[in-house]
């Protein structure tokens, strides 16, 4: 991952636009709801664990699954 944390790249631009947030946003909850479809919860999603693709791509790639956990929609969480 060549494009560093995502909260660096957004500090590093001196403009920042709506549109470019509502991209990113939009990346991270298709992300979040592709692992929320297979039952599997992050757990730990926070700015340090949210990386750019390259310096080239504004593609989001989540990290981290350390403390991840498999869920049961009708069990509460521990």
């Amino acid at each position: 991952m060549t494009g560093g944390e995502l909260f660096e790249k957004i500090i590093e631009r001196s403009h920042f636009t709506e549109k470019d947030a509502a991209a990113i946003i939009e990346q991270i909850l298709s992300a979040m709801a592709y692992c929320h479809e297979r039952s599997i919860c992050h757990r730990d999603l926070k700015p340090e664990n949210l990386l750019v693709d390259d310096q080239d791509n504004d593609q989001i790639k989540i990290i981290d699954f350390g403390t991840a956990q498999e869920f049961d929609p009708d069990e509460k969480m521990s």
